[in-house]
């Protein structure tokens, strides 16, 4: 799948021109665009996973020299795909995906992220795949309120000055809420621009 190519690529990407170095009380912000794909591989009838755009904003506090508390929103469109006898439903939604964890910094250049999200449903669904015949048929998370899950990521830097780093973030929410038999997982490559918000002396 192209995003779990774009994941690894992540490990590779950095142009290595100054580093940034963890230290307790620094707070940082990071904002910019996001691209986000449900774990779907398709269906025969033609169901499959459209990548949407969104936005994002971050915020670190450095604990140690080595870690950082992460706060990060992210809001973005979401399909929920959810099979029954071999027929899908595909429901589209607008959320807002909170999440709160630690980030681990495995160099001045790269850091992996463990975090717990809740997602919250914030627009209308929208019917984009139905195999199913007129009458009941199944529902999927995007008609819940809340869903809960971790994010798993990696946090590679592109470029630095002295005061903004260009960052590329790619990250796997697993959704520990999700229906039976539903595809409620997706991936994310969040592009941020990091700011320094307060440096410690």
């Amino acid at each position: 799948m192209r995003f779990s190519a774009a994941l690894i690529a992540i490990f590779f990407i950095s142009l290595q021109t100054l580093a940034y170095t963890p230290k307790e009380g620094n707070v940082t912000a990071t904002i910019g665009p996001t691209l986000t794909q449900t774990n779907f591989p398709g269906s025969a009838s033609g169901a499959e996973a459209a990548t949407f755009g969104g936005f994002g904003i971050m915020a670190l506090g450095d604990i140690n020299d080595r870690g950082s508390l992460e706060l990060a929103v992210f809001t973005m469109p979401k399909v929920y795909f959810r099979k029954k006898d071999d027929l899908y439903l595909g429901e589209q939604t607008q959320i807002t995906h909170i999440t709160m964890g630690y980030r681990h910094w495995l160099g001045p250049y790269i850091s992996g992220g463990l975090s717990f999200y809740s997602a919250y449903s914030m627009g209308e669904i929208k019917t984009v795949h139905n195999d199913f015949a007129p009458g009941p048929q199944p529902d999927t998370s995007a008609s819940d309120k809340t869903e809960y899950g971790f994010d798993f990521s990696i946090q590679g830097q592109l470029w630095s000055d002295d005061h903004v780093t260009c960052v590329l973030d790619g990250r796997y929410s697993l959704s520990v809420t999700s229906k039976e038999k539903e595809n409620a997982d997706h991936y994310m490559l969040f592009l941020g621009l990091r700011y320094m918000v307060k440096e410690k002396p």
